[in-house]
């Protein structure tokens, strides 16, 4: 298992082909139906651990790309030179590196302002809120609840110490009880930790537009199956209720104009959860993952299956060296095996003793064999 210029090239190919094909298939609501919200997720995450994980394994088959494949290579990593030594392949990769060590960068520094601005905010506790969440987490280590006037929109934050922040403003029980529901199955699906890893892949991918529209759909995704986790055990009135809460929300992000909270500024992906939610399309976990399971399986297998590599001839002159070296291919010479295990080369109308390990190496080049007897 190694990576090589050729499977991290296919990684980008099927990663972006399967991310378009996910994408189109959920926008028309086909994906939701076959394998749930949960599914579609992941699938999604199928398609992150393809594009964070671009190895080429031993039983790898590889498939010549062709003269076109080939031309490209040649131009990128052999052909054109800076200077002496610099390929266009070598600066592309510094201009590659660069910019997604910039982005990490970026990324670390606003994450820590956020947690340290959560760290020094002024804050409450809301008791109300905290006997609510008691209920709805039913598990160890229940996130803390804080109120805020910092915040303008309900938000989670953390990995390990989990925190959700409401603002400071008045709630009755109901209200809360949806925003909590909505915020707590962020906390137990980890919906935080998918979102930081999607944005170290965006640094790694970062001049791949398909990484961005995962990033995009992926977190719509995220947010309609907490919407659908919350509603599921309410009735018609009480879904209107929550989504009304949903939309004021919305509207008081609006007004804020910060990034905290809902991250919804196109309208068009608030309405696509709530005709979802008005219509139930809601598969939940176990039966909708089934069919996801399935199909990210197959797909991860059949994507490591094969891979495009360059094919070419070494020129004669850089084979024949010296008078009496000579090329070894299944043209011009075959495998003897004798009674005792022991194998030769015939080339060249002689017969040269080899080793063992040689020898299994020629055979799975599918070089000729044939036994021949001391006797």
């Amino acid at each position: 298992m190694h990576i090589t210029f050729f499977s991290v090239w296919m990684t980008v190919l099927w990663s972006s082909i399967l991310i378009l094909i996910f994408y189109v298939l959920r926008k028309k609501y086909k994906l939701i139906d076959i394998c749930s919200i949960s599914g579609v997720i992941v699938l999604y995450l199928f398609c992150m651990i393809r594009m964070a994980v671009p190895v080429e394994f031993p039983w790898t088959k590889i498939i010549f790309g062709g003269a076109l494949f080939n031309r490209i290579y040649y131009f990128s990593c052999v052909e054109r030179k800076i200077g002496n030594y610099i390929s266009v392949f070598d600066l592309l990769y510094l201009v590659w590196c660069s910019g997604t060590v910039l982005i990490l960068l970026h990324y670390v520094i606003q994450y820590v302002k956020i947690a340290r601005c959560f760290g020094e905010m002024p804050v409450q506790r809301n008791s109300k809120a905290a006997q609510i969440a008691d209920a709805i987490w039913n598990g160890s280590k229940r996130p803390d609840i804080l109120q805020t006037a910092a915040v303008k929109t309900p938000c989670c934050f953390g990995i390990l110490r989990k925190k959700i922040i409401i603002p400071d403003k008045l709630y009755t029980e109901e209200q809360l009880r949806f925003i909590l529901l909505h915020e707590c199955s962020h906390l137990k699906n980890n919906d935080i930790l998918v979102k930081n890893l999607i944005n170290i892949l965006c640094a790694l991918y970062w001049w791949n537009p398909c990484v961005y529209l995962l990033k995009k759909d992926l977190s719509q995704s995220l947010e309609i199956r907490c919407d659908l986790t919350a509603v599921k055990e309410l009735n018609h009135q009480l879904k209107g209720e929550y989504l009304a809460v949903v939309l004021n929300e919305y509207k008081d992000h609006l007004k804020a104009g910060n990034s905290a909270g809902l991250h919804y500024d196109n309208p068009r992906l608030l309405l696509e959860r709530f005709q979802l939610v008005a219509e139930e399309r809601r598969i939940l976990v176990k039966k909708g993952k089934i069919p996801a399971w399935i199909i990210s399986g197959f797909l991860l297998f059949f994507s490591y299956s094969f891979i495009f590599q360059t094919e070419y001839e070494a020129p004669k002159e850089d084979i024949e060296t010296e008078q009496g070296a000579y090329e070894v291919n299944r043209g011009n010479s075959y495998l003897i095996k004798t009674d005792d295990g022991t194998y030769f080369l015939h080339i060249q109308n002689k017969d040269i003793h080899i080793s063992e390990e040689l020898a299994q190496m020629m055979l799975e080049d599918d070089f000729t064999v044939i036994e021949k007897s001391e006797k």
